[in-house]
């Protein structure tokens, strides 16, 4: 059964900069994750350079840019849903605004597609951002009937998903920090 690991991109150097290369933290953090990844058959990330640097760093190449992995909603996200501190606020969001609703489904078909890409076996890492990997997450937490709790997506925290036959039959959240 293929498995997508989806991450938040690591820390940049300068938050108000799009094209900002990663901070020394954010370097440091995808050594880390680097050191406990598994062999990924398929990397991909957003076209923006910290995803982009993330995926180099903790795979070591990057194979293709994913314009579906955009827009970068994250980045705006306290400015149209308001804060957003925990995964319960995203779950809250996801059942009270249709938007966020249409957001995640319309997100989870593009992460479906990328498990297309490898066998049955393989393992896909894609790097995103904050907002973007949350509400459908959250929405495939619900389907799955798991518990939806914890602090929202920080820098290179994410989901491992595994799916059978196109469709994900389980997920586990990735903390970067554990």
């Amino acid at each position: 059964m293929p498995v997508l690991d989806i991450r938040r991109h690591a820390q940049r150097q300068d938050r108000a900069n799009d094209q900002s290369a990663l901070s020394a933290a954010g370097r440091a953090m995808c050594e880390r994750l680097a050191n406990d990844a598994p062999g990924y058959k398929l990397v991909v990330a957003s076209p923006l350079p910290r995803a982009k640097e993330t995926a180099m760093r903790i795979a070591g190449r990057l194979d293709s840019i994913e314009p579906g992995l955009l827009p970068d909603l994250g980045s705006h996200a306290a400015q149209l849903f308001g804060e957003l501190r925990t995964l319960a606020d995203w779950a809250r969001l996801l059942r009270e605004d249709p938007e966020a609703r249409k957001f995640a489904d319309e997100q989870l078909p593009t992460w479906s597609r990328l498990v297309s890409r490898v066998g049955e076996k393989d393992r896909v890492l894609a790097v995103s951002h904050g907002g973007i990997i949350e509400l459908p997450a959250i929405a495939l937490m619900a389907q799955l009937g798991l518990p939806v709790d914890g602090a929202s997506f920080g820098y290179g925290d994410g989901a491992r998903i595994t799916y059978r036959s196109g469709k994900a039959t389980s997920l586990e959240v990735l903390r970067a920090s554990s």
